[in-house]
């Protein structure tokens, strides 16, 4: 019986730390939560605006978006919904790119109540790509969702080393983003065909990659979001805006 009470005091032991660590975890995320409303609260409180802004701290920063709409016979789930749609506009006009991880920190109904404000915090989408891929390197490709469409991404790394020139391995970068779009969806439609060869000399020896492209309608439309240099090597983001049905 001795050994038996011994394990049922060690698991009663675990699981009290356990929930002491999972509680210490939660507060200190909804600490965190809720000094950053409170400070976005009182930057729009002391300079009202209307769209999407940039607020900068003393430790960190945010994205946000204002938006102001009537207060009408909509239910309130609806308007919730336009405000979100009218966010990830705004966000995408101010930053001239996509903007994602909507989370509305607050709403206000005017002292005459005939309009209610609403902020979002959120994220411009290469922001997003980039932490994501700092903290832990990836390549492939993506659908990531936001309120108003879905986006297709493609993220792509090469070694500057191996190229010849920046135009040369914006090429093959591209070609590679088209190669996981018709990976991801599954099936493609060859209209043309372009192999680019790369060298590298080693020694006395030349390593030499094959790229062939497949072409379809869809990657077609792939833009460049970003390309930065991150390890040594060179990272492209590319993506593509998804209509949702």
């Amino acid at each position: 019986m001795k050994p038996n009470k011994n394990i049922f005091i060690k698991v009663l032991l675990f699981i009290a730390y356990y929930s002491f660590c999972i509680n210490g975890y939660s507060q200190s995320f909804n600490d965190e939560k809720t000094s950053m409303i409170n400070y976005v609260k009182r930057m729009y409180t002391s300079s009202p605006f209307e769209g999407a802004k940039f607020i900068e701290g003393n430790e960190t920063s945010y994205y946000v978006a204002a938006i102001i709409l009537p207060i009408n016979n909509t239910t309130l789930e609806t308007n919730n919904v336009i405000a979100e749609k009218k966010a990830q506009e705004a966000g995408k006009t101010t930053f001239a790119e996509p903007c994602i991880k909507f989370e509305m920190l607050n709403s206000d109904i005017s002292s005459d109540k005939k309009t209610v404000t609403y902020l979002f915090s959120f994220q411009p989408l290469s922001t997003f790509i980039k932490l994501a891929y700092k903290k832990q390197p990836f390549e492939g490709a993506k659908i990531i969702a936001a309120p108003k469409s879905n986006y297709f991404v493609s993220v792509v790394s090469l070694d500057p080393k191996k190229y010849t020139s920046e135009s040369l391995m914006d090429r093959v970068a591209l070609i590679k983003a088209k190669q996981q779009a018709n990976t991801l969806f599954n099936g493609s439609t060859i209209s043309s065909d372009i192999i680019i060869q790369t060298e590298v000399l080693t020694g006395n020896t030349v390593s030499t990659e094959s790229i062939r492209e497949q072409s379809m309608g869809f990657v077609e439309g792939l833009e460049t979001l970003l390309k930065y240099i991150e390890n040594d090597k060179k990272v492209y983001i590319f993506y593509r805006e998804l209509s949702k049905n």
